[in-house]
């Protein structure tokens, strides 16, 4: 296995004590029982945390409460991480102090808050949780606040920070634009989803917003990281007390992003692969974490993140699909599924309209913001790489 950290002789000591921590831990005993060192332990993924939650963790027969946070995605089976309450405050009091530090949120500052809390998805109470460790204001709507609501709130309140997933803040943005409105909000963060440069043009013009920040983290991990993206796009600081390690980096030095959160004690963290790619780099002398783009294993759609084994039931008879995303004109996310299966001529019709009816199920399909379609196609159809000739399974056409 090889990594690449930023402080390699220091963390390297701080992996080792933590490992020593994690593979003591209940849920990893048996996970970690055949690796006696930090170097040789494997990163641990969604894919082997999900089945060892289920028979270790019991929440019943914990002596204290626990914070319980979703991990997005539509698995049948869903990612539900706890956290102990005190370790995650400390962690939230790091990110606050930062984030005062370098001026993203002062006490002056009034933000209006859209990221969604419903279903365990806690997002936009945990940056009401940070705004208020910052001496800020948030104007705290419900998850389910009609866009005339927020926009209300928008002219009243004269807030100088909007924030939510890019999703959400197109919606918004596309209700303003069908009202012949616009607003006059200096600052716009987001979080969950990459920026698409297009959208993030459209807005700053609706908007008003002349600068952008980003924050970034996971559910399993928390909120570690921050970036002022109009001076350094996706370059992100991250706060003391997490290690980040590239694995398996390639040649420009990209590789998995692995997360040991020292923080968590009582449910630890050590080498958790969040889906992202990213690598370490210097500007002006200091370190930041660069990002790259979601694994090709996965993709988000509409604030969620997919995994390919998400939609397995829907090509597991196929000799090979694709899956392909794109952006229309009035900047719906497009999803294609393209499928080389034998079907009967007589039979198409009606295996075309089954399967993208699963498809539109696995993504809480909604037409005002999607485009989806399945189809049935040849081999020689499919997108292919013109460097590595390969066809991806997943195609990302987004901009």
């Amino acid at each position: 296995m090889h990594s690449v950290s930023i402080y390699p002789e220091k963390e390297s000591v701080e992996l080792t004590d933590y490992f020593e921590l994690a593979k003591e831990n209940p849920l990893y005993i048996e996970f970690y029982k055949e690796y006696k060192t930090a170097e040789e332990a494997p990163m641990l993924s969604k894919k082997e945390l999900l089945p060892i939650l289920k028979n270790k963790f019991n929440i019943h027969s914990e002596k204290t409460g626990v914070y319980l946070v979703r991990s997005g995605g539509s698995t049948q089976s869903p990612l539900v991480f706890p956290v102990d309450i005190q370790e995650n405050q400390k962690q939230r009091l790091a990110l606050a102090a930062e984030l005062t530090k370098h001026d993203f949120f002062m006490p002056k500052t009034i933000a209006l808050n859209i990221f969604g809390y419903s279903d365990m998805y806690r997002t936009a109470a945990i940056m009401d949780d940070i705004l208020e460790k910052c001496n800020s204001t948030t104007l705290a709507l419900s998850s389910h606040a009609t866009y005339e609501d927020m926009e209300y709130a928008a002219h009243y309140f004269k807030p100088d920070f909007i924030m939510g997933t890019p999703s959400k803040l197109l919606c918004f943005a596309q209700f303003l634009e069908e009202n012949n409105q616009k607003l006059e909000i200096e600052n716009l963060l987001y979080g969950g989803e990459f920026l698409r440069p297009n959208i993030q043009k459209f807005l700053q013009k609706t908007f008003g917003t002349k600068q952008i920040y980003s924050l970034y983290g996971s559910a399993e991990t928390g909120i570690w990281a921050w970036c002022n993206v109009t001076e350094n796009p996706s370059l992100f600081s991250v706060i003391k007390g997490i290690i980040i390690e590239i694995m398996n980096p390639d040649s420009e030095g990209y590789g998995t992003i692995a997360v040991t959160n020292t923080f968590r004690k009582r449910f630890p963290v050590f080498r958790y692969a969040i889906g992202d790619l990213g690598r370490w780099t210097i500007v002006d002398g200091k370190p930041f974490l660069e990002l790259k783009s979601r694994e090709s294993k996965s993709f988000i759609v509409s604030e969620q993140h997919y995994d390919l084994e998400d939609f397995t039931f829907l090509t597991k008879e196929a000799t090979a699909f694709q899956i392909q995303l794109s952006s229309t004109k009035e900047l719906k996310e497009s999803i294609r599924l393209l499928l080389v299966q034998d079907v009967l001529s007589n039979q198409l019709q009606d295996f075309l309209e089954e399967k993208s009816e699963i498809l539109k199920r696995i993504l809480n399909f909604d037409e005002r913001f999607m485009e989806v379609e399945v189809l049935q196609i040849k081999a020689s159809d499919l997108y292919i790489d013109p460097n590595t000739t390969k066809a991806p399974l997943i195609l990302d056409l987004r901009m």
